[in-house]
């Protein structure tokens, strides 16, 4: 008995351990002397979010280069709002989409308005994640990826945005995990049968908290918000 509740006992940390581990928050720490760039384009990004009413209109391509830390680039940060400076004054950000191998690339409002009107090239700024919300609306809210049909009950893929900085890093259905297709925040669900729409997703972020939605009640938008 003593060996079996030691081992249930070591077994029992470790578990603790592992999950502490798996869902450690993102830091509120603000990186700082990050490689800024100019990006000169009006498109939807890789997060491919849905055409809503935003309350942010500024947009960046979010990078992975070291001086980033816990803000490199991950599809669990697209839809997050950043608050970027580049030494005039702090501006709230939408993360819209990768700059894979690159730090901060700003689209041209953004650049605009964080340099000053500085001509296009390269600059140094700093950045934190907020707890600003991107939508005009209040609370989180389930979205199929545009472009990926809800009338599909043999394909669902759904995400959860707008979460005051919380990070969504699983969401499951049936306890059957959804995974990323591409570098967006969307999770998709086949599992080779029709998944109703009475079904319920269940979204977990960093921490174990936990938010769950009917799949009839996520919102499809076919269009994709286009920044510049």
């Amino acid at each position: 008995m003593i060996k079996m509740i030691s081992f249930l006992t070591l077994f029992g940390l470790l578990i603790v351990n592992y999950v502490s581990a798996t869902w450690m928050k993102t830091s509120n720490d603000q990186v700082s002397g990050v490689h800024t760039t100019y990006h000169g384009a009006h498109e939807a990004g890789a997060c491919e979010l849905p055409k809503a009413s935003y309350a942010i209109s500024h947009s960046v391509a979010l990078g992975n280069i070291e001086s980033l830390k816990h803000l490199k680039f991950r599809s669990e940060l697209c839809g997050h709002v950043i608050q970027i400076d580049c030494g005039n004054g702090p501006l709230d950000v939408v993360v819209m989409n990768s700059n894979l191998g690159g730090g901060l690339d700003l689209y041209a409002s953004t650049w605009n308005r964080l340099t000053h009107h500085m001509s296009p090239g390269v600059t140094s700024c700093s950045a934190k994640l907020s707890t600003r919300n991107a939508f005009n609306f209040n609370g989180p809210r389930c979205y199929y990826k545009p472009d990926s049909p809800a009338d599909n009950e043999y394909y669902r893929n759904v995400g959860l945005l707008n979460t005051n900085g919380r990070i969504v890093i699983s969401a499951t259905i049936d306890n059957r995990s959804g995974e990323h297709r591409g570098t967006n925040p969307f999770f998709a669900f086949d599992f080779g049968r029709p998944i109703s729409v009475d079904k319920q997703v269940v979204f977990t972020f960093e921490g174990g908290e936990t938010h769950t939605v009917y799949l009839r009640d996520c919102e499809y938008q076919a269009n994709k918000q286009m920044w510049s």
